[in-house]
């Protein structure tokens, strides 16, 4: 995977026209925005009028980068949801999963155990049957991953059903908010071309280490198994 330290909103600028085959991405709860009074970090959603704002300049964005029929799939929360809804309404195919994490969350009166996935494209593009998964589920059951360094992290094995479902190998799958590294470690797993932008370095540097050590133990139980036969 190709990890990029950069705001993903100016590397977007310099990344080659219809060169996407699909987006999946978890953005934070706290987005830099660029307004014209200047640039302010905000702590939360709170402010909806300015996230619109972002999440609009970005899709102009996406669409000169993104292949015509490439899919985009944004891990999201209740109050995020209708922002992405409402910024890609007029692409082609709008669509919601949950993922189910199969155990419960935080919060207070209602402890989740759920996060929902928007999906969205400007074209369409048939899912592929691969492995025990037949179509796109409108419920992803996934559990965690062991390995686990960031408070969002999502499982490789949902990553990896995305884009097994949505692309060919030597495609390239973009995330614009890489963190812990799901996304690349499911790129190099599948044969995908990974492409994140991470900001935070000290992240980048885990995320990194993570995928070392996954190829590590990968390599280690083929070697047994190979010794097995």
């Amino acid at each position: 995977m190709k990890i990029i330290n950069e705001d993903c909103m100016s590397g977007l600028d310099t990344m080659e026209a219809n060169s996407i085959d699909l987006l999946i991405t978890d953005p934070p709860y706290s987005t830099p925005v660029i307004t014209s009074f200047g640039r302010k970090k905000f702590k939360n959603l709170a402010d909806l009028s300015v996230q619109e704002f972002y999440y609009t300049e970005m899709k102009k964005k996406l669409e000169r980068v993104l292949k015509p029929d490439a899919p985009v799939f944004f891990f999201c929360d209740d109050k995020f949801y209708p922002i992405l809804f409402s910024c890609f309404y007029d692409w082609q195919n709008i669509g919601l999963m949950i993922w189910d994490k199969n155990r419960i969350g935080m919060g207070k009166p209602v402890r989740k155990r759920h996060e929902l996935v928007f999906y969205a494209n400007q074209g369409f593009r048939e899912f592929k049957k691969h492995g025990e998964f037949t179509h796109l589920p409108s419920v992803l059951n996934f559990k965690h991953d062991k390995d686990k360094i960031h408070g969002a992290q999502k499982p490789v094995a949902l990553i990896e059903m995305l884009i097994n479902g949505f692309t060919e190998e030597n495609d390239t799958v973009l995330d614009l908010f890489g963190g812990s590294g799901s996304t690349g470690i499911a790129c190099d797993k599948t044969n995908r071309e990974g492409v994140c932008f991470e900001l935070n370095n000290e992240i980048s540097i885990a995320s990194k280490e993570r995928g070392e050590k996954r190829k590590e133990k990968e390599i280690e139980a083929q070697g047994l198994f190979n010794a097995q036969t």
